[in-house]
């Protein structure tokens, strides 16, 4: 079932599965049911697999009944499956378990661990679709894919992509939490972060809208914008070769902050990466390698008049020299 997408229903189901399973009062009866459902079709397999990867399952939140409150509101619920499964969820949503927050089936989190096509924090990858087209996901990214003789569909759910679709393909619609985006035989690059969307046309044209404003502005290549709750930004003239710089495991600097340089490599690593604010404002130049986010720290401390103080592997901090 790799890049198949995943019925909402199935989905809900695999979820209310995971958190009967989470919540330790699943009965004999119940494990049996869960597995005769995971059995009855690949989807339910698939979609269980999806569900099981969310990072939910590896946080303290994974024993739920060691917090007493929490027994005894979950306890509350009597023996009714859906009124506890729904107290659970309640309590995860309000922290109770191990600070563990659950935001549902329409939670960015699941969506991501349900997409087509997903990359880790860290990777970059690539696809050769079906009708031709190619698809890179940088890191930490998801996309679900619908491409059909009826419709032909892709949405951004988390990080960046850059999709290079054949000249003579039918017409595409591209979606992000923040935009709309249609064009035909078009060579795109598109972010999705807590700031908006940018989209970048490369090649081909783009009509780009904002969710809640209708009227679409025409992108053309060489050109890039910004999509927020504002609307669409004025576009700007965006150099390709740059652009692209992520695609070949590179991120150009000229002139950036310490700080968004910092952001933007805490991208490609896991765990805490920042810097005191005494050292933010210092500008850096060069080029960095993504695939060795050490091996750019050591560079940056021997550049600026900063050294690197690690926690843990996982905690990074660059203070001053």
């Amino acid at each position: 079932m790799s890049g198949s997408m995943v019925d909402p229903r199935v989905r809900d189901s695999a979820i209310d599965w995971m958190v009967r399973a989470q919540s330790g009062l699943m009965s004999a009866a119940e494990h049996q049911a869960l597995q005769q459902w995971r059995q009855a079709s690949a989807e339910h397999e698939y979609a269980w697999q999806r569900v099981s990867s969310l990072s939910l399952r590896l946080q303290p939140g994974a024993k739920l009944l060691a917090d007493a409150t929490a027994r005894r509101a979950l306890e509350s619920a009597g023996v009714d499956p859906q009124r506890r499964r729904q107290m659970l969820k309640c309590l995860l949503a309000l922290g109770l378990f191990g600070g563990v927050a659950w935001q549902g089936a329409d939670s960015t989190l699941v969506r991501s661990a349900l997409a087509t096509y997903r990359t880790n924090i860290g990777e970059r990858r690539r696809w050769a679709l079906a009708d031709g087209s190619s698809l890179w996901l940088n890191t930490a990214s998801a996309v679900n894919l619908e491409l059909t003789a009826q419709r032909r569909s892709v949405q951004l759910v988390e990080g960046e992509l850059a999709l290079d679709t054949p000249a003579e393909s039918a017409s595409l619609q591209l979606l992000t939490p923040d935009a709309v985006l249609y064009g035909r035989g078009a060579h795109w690059l598109v972010r999705h972060d807590r700031l908006g969307t940018q989209v970048t046309v490369l090649r081909g044209l783009a009509q780009v809208s904002a969710r809640r404003h209708s009227l679409p502005v025409p992108l053309q290549a060489g050109w890039q914008t910004r999509i927020d709750r504002q609307g669409v930004a004025a576009p700007s003239r965006v150099d390709p070769f740059m652009a692209q710089a992520w695609l070949r495991g590179i991120l150009p600097a000229e002139r950036m902050r310490l700080d968004q340089l910092l952001a933007e490599l805490s991208r490609y690593r896991p765990g805490f990466l920042r810097c005191s604010e005494a050292v933010a404002a210092l500008r850096v130049t060069g080029s960095f390698q993504l695939d060795d986010t050490d091996a750019a720290l050591a560079l940056v401390a021997n550049t600026l008049p900063v050294r690197i103080e690690r926690r843990t592997r996982y905690w990074v901090t660059v203070v001053p020299a």
